[in-house]
């Protein structure tokens, strides 16, 4: 077998990023139910829009993100290649950068706050240093992008789960501090969250230089390499500036139509759906490494093995999470949350149902990327995004009801996706049939039978904790057995079977 290819490192990985799933989602969800509940509505709303600002104005940190990642993972999975000068390379040109976005924030970010925000009167004087603060947080984790990388590329996703679940504490003790604080709770939350930010970055920066050869620093450039960097970081982040500008202006026209509550239900649902979709991308991020190292070995069998077999098991985990919580949404986010804010019923629904629609194409959006033929992919349809704007702006103001928003936004979604599926068939050579028989199909097959049956149960299960983890239970059972029949190749049943038969021996 060769390196770029280990099924057992790719279970061992997915395991590690379950345990640290199980811990960080629950503890991101509750955290955000303490954030809304000793800050606020309104000032959650208002951080909300201060964070939407600063990631206008730093749209290219995601173009960077994955430009830095495909480099370092392409040149580790070269028999020859030069991991270190990629990463010595982004590392340089990224604090280049960073200067850069300090001056264009500090002149654009700030006319913007003073100028076109919708924010209360009692938190302007707070927004201002929230604004500050969110400034030096950004900064920071666009510093620790190559770190990140290397991390990701060595597939040291223990490391990972193990930082990001320190991350994730810190920012449930930022959440919880709160209370504790009669007065300025909106900064201080700053505050605190910008000092986790910069703790965790020294954390990754020392284990990199610890673990890898590739972190040892040096003041260099390789413009050769660069120069193939930013044609990718170009392409990816005019793809971001799209995606956070459409981002953004769904937030202004929230703000402008129906004020700073709706863009809190909003975020609300968003949280809800990045949890979501977190949940099913711990396959994602264990496989993402070995389809870019099986690209660059021209294991191409593999390479579409690993994305098909990748989105399938993405949608079939989401699935296990996503039918309960259709049937029981409200009870579900009266627990989290407490008091339930008018519409984020709705809004979670079709938030999380945008999440499975994800979930399908993370795998095959790791493949293009592999291929660098990433323009046609992320630039078109991102462009058609843009028409949510005028549609829900002048669908709102007709209807003044938020709820048509958010029909608008999953509709856009869809399209988007389904262009963006049809063009990277085209380029990882993945045919259509195959998309269908290997995904589409066994993924429709278990949603649809599971739905039915949960359907049919959720109504002798009442609406209580016990009911929930009962209804739980009983699906995801019903849906292992789906899986097991309805989804799973030969191959995959024998694997699964004889890991089953290791735990058995292992208990003996």
């Amino acid at each position: 077998m060769s390196k770029s290819f280990d099924k057992g490192r790719i279970v061992k990985n997915s395991i590690y990023l379950y345990v640290r799933m199980l811990f960080t989602m629950w503890l991101n969800l509750y955290a955000t139910r303490l954030t809304l509940t000793n800050l606020g509505i309104e000032d959650m709303g208002v951080y909300s829009v201060i964070g939407s600002i600063v990631t206008l104005f730093t749209m290219f940190t995601g173009g960077i993100t994955n430009a830095v990642q495909r480099f370092v993972t392409f040149e580790m999975g070269l028999k020859d290649g030069q991991p270190n000068k990629v990463f010595c390379s982004s590392l340089n040109v990224i604090f280049i950068l960073s200067v850069l976005m300090v001056v264009v924030l500090e002149v654009g970010g700030l006319w913007m706050l003073n100028h076109k925000v919708n924010i209360p009167e009692d938190s302007r004087d707070a927004s201002f240093w929230v604004f500050q603060l969110s400034v030096l947080t950004c900064i920071v984790n666009t510093i620790s992008i190559p770190y990140n990388a290397l991390i990701i590329a060595h597939e040291k996703m223990d490391a990972f789960s193990i930082i990001s679940i320190v991350q994730v504490v810190l920012n449930f003790f930022a959440a919880y501090c709160l209370s504790f604080f009669a007065d300025n709770r909106l900064l201080i939350y700053a505050v605190m969250l910008a000092a986790a930010s910069l703790f965790v970055r020294i954390l990754y920066q020392m284990y990199c230089h610890q673990k890898f050869e590739e972190a040892k620093y040096r003041w260099e450039i390789d413009w050769g390499r660069l120069k193939e960097i930013g044609r990718f970081t170009g392409v990816s982040s005019v793809s971001s500036f799209l995606q956070v500008f459409a981002t953004y202006g769904i937030n202004i026209v929230m703000n402008v139509i129906f004020g700073v509550t709706i863009n809190a239900v909003y975020e609300i649902a968003i949280k809800l759906k990045l949890s979501f979709i977190s949940f099913a991308q711990n396959i994602l991020k264990a496989i993402s490494p070995q389809i870019t190292k099986t690209y660059a070995n021209h294991e191409f069998d593999k390479f579409n093995k690993l994305i098909t077999t990748g989105s399938k098991f993405q949608v079939i985990l989401l699935l296990f999470i996503y039918i309960p919580f259709v049937f029981r949404a409200e009870y579900i986010i009266r627990l989290w949350l407490g008091e339930v804010p008018q519409y984020v019923v709705p809004y979670s629904i079709i938030a999380v149902t945008i999440s499975v629609i994800y979930a399908v194409l993370e795998p095959v959006r790791s493949g293009v990327i592999a291929t660098n033929r990433i323009k046609k992919f992320m630039l078109y349809p991102d462009t058609f995004y843009l028409l949510v704007l005028p549609l829900i702006y002048f669908v709102c103001n007709a209807t003044k009801e938020p709820l048509y928003l958010m029909i608008c936004i999953l509709i856009m979604e869809l399209l988007a996706c389904i262009y963006r599926a049809y063009y990277a068939m085209i380029a990882c050579k993945i045919t259509i049939k195959t998309v269908i028989r290997k995904i589409l199909c066994p993924c429709f097959n278990v949603f649809i039978s599971s739905f039915i049956f949960c359907y049919l149960i959720s109504r002798y299960f009442p609406e209580s904790l016990t009911g929930l983890l009962g209804l739980l239970i009983v699906n995801c059972l019903f849906l292992m057995v789906a899986v097991y029949f309805m989804a799973l190749t030969v191959e995959e049943k024998k694997y699964i079977l004889q890991i089953v038969k290791k735990v058995n021996h292992f208990r003996i």
